[in-house]
C-alpha cells in the first residue's frame, strides 16, 4: 500500500508535470502559427479598404491624364521570316 501511495504522490506528478509542459510547448507553436496566419489578413483587409477610400471617386471611363496631350509611344518591330503568302487569299504561314 505504501508503494502504491509513494508513486502516487512522488512519482505520477513529475511524469504529469513533463506532460503538460510539453503539451504547453506544443500550444504555444500552435498559437504562434494562427497568430502569423491571421496577421496578414488584417493587413490584406486595411490595404483592401485604403484602396477603396482612394478610388472611391474615380471614374473608370476617363483616360488618364485628361485634358493634356498624348503620350507617344514609338515601337520598332523587326520581322525575321514570313512563310509562303498565297497571292489568291493573302494568307500566310509563320
Amino acid at each position: 500500500m505504501h508503494f502504491y501511495l509513494f508513486i502516487y504522490f512522488y512519482v505520477y506528478p513529475h511524469f504529469s508535470s513533463d506532460l503538460l509542459e510539453y503539451g504547453d510547448d506544443e500550444e504555444d507553436l500552435h498559437d504562434t502559427t494562427v497568430n502569423q496566419m491571421l496577421v496578414p489578413r488584417t493587413h490584406q483587409e486595411d490595404a483592401t479598404l485604403i484602396l477603396n477610400n482612394l478610388l472611391r471617386e474615380y471614374d473608370k471611363t476617363l483616360r488618364p491624364d485628361i485634358g493634356e496631350k498624348p503620350t507617344l509611344i514609338d515601337v520598332g518591330i523587326y520581322v525575321n521570316s514570313i512563310g509562303p503568302v498565297s497571292s489568291i487569299d493573302m494568307h500566310h504561314q509563320t
